[in-house]
């Protein structure tokens, strides 16, 4: 069966081919270090060990949606919520902290910069020119402070008693963050209808009732992906080709455009998200 795999779609929660993890581009990734659901929710620790170009990969596939304010619009709810994600376990942590009598005057210096990295995301228009190589900067001071807070907190406990209060706020936090969660969940099922409906016009013809069943969230991603491969299939083999070329240069497109963005930002500096130089 042909594969529509070169259609770009913001991925949901469990629905990643590749899973488990990464807004990648195909994402819902909920980056905890701040990106992309629990789709894509890599989480701060996750991030915070990734390496310097492990990171940098992962967040050139993020941006490659954010060409449209839908997708920057995707990409910085998942960034907020990844850091807001960090924060309610800092602010749990630190509270367990108090209550055993520990010094968290540095802990709650870092967690302080990471709120206000919080700040300037929420600032951010996503359809302003700027939005990607903010988004790129205050991800990368998002992965930082979380870094330096993950860091003083093992200085201060050992493995089993730093487990054990993890234990205890992720079960806290789940529930915080589940408006988050369906912001990101509508906006994605909306981003990925609209590649639908591009894809249609390209095939010549309109299943809205498949697409409608993807928007009130009757199917999965995936089942979406296989309705229109079989209808993909169901062409001649000319036209297959057409379509796949048509939807392979895109892509290419889209990858070689935030190649270069990253590589400008790398090159020229992305100062420190907030519109100003360092």
């Amino acid at each position: 069966m042909i594969s529509i795999s070169s259609l770009t779609f913001a991925e949901e929660a469990g629905d990643h081919p590749d899973n488990d993890q990464n807004p990648h581009d195909n994402s819902g990734n909920d980056n905890e270090t701040g990106s992309s659901d629990d789709n894509n929710e890599n989480e701060t620790d996750d991030s915070v060990n990734e390496t310097d170009d492990a990171f940098e990969n992962e967040t050139e596939d993020e941006i490659q949606i954010m060409n449209a304010t839908l997708g920057a619009e995707i990409r910085l709810l998942q960034l907020e919520k990844a850091i807001i994600k960090n924060i309610l376990k800092g602010e749990m942590t630190i509270a367990v902290l108090k209550s055993l009598e520990f010094n968290t005057t540095e802990l709650e210096s870092l967690l302080a910069d990471l709120k206000a990295v919080l700040e300037d995301v929420e600032a951010i228009n996503a359809s302003a020119n700027d939005s990607v190589a903010r988004f790129v900067a205050l991800k990368q001071e998002a992965r930082n402070a979380t870094k330096l807070f993950k860091e003083s907190l093992h200085a201060l406990l050992d493995d089993v008693t730093l487990r054990e209060i993890r234990e205890r706020v992720r079960e806290l936090v789940g529930d915080e963050l589940q408006n988050y969660t369906r912001r990101i969940q509508n906006r994605i099922r909306q981003f990925n209808s609209n590649q639908v409906y591009r894809l249609f016009g390209i095939i010549g013809e309109a299943n809205m009732s498949l697409l409608h069943d993807y928007l009130n969230g009757n199917i999965t991603l995936d089942q979406l992906r296989f309705q229109l491969s079989k209808t993909m299939n169901q062409m001649n083999h000319e036209r297959q080709h057409e379509m796949f070329s048509e939807l392979k240069e895109e892509r290419i497109r889209n990858k070689i455009h935030a190649k270069e963005s990253m590589d400008d930002l790398k090159h020229h500096g992305n100062g420190n998200g907030r519109g100003e130089s360092p």
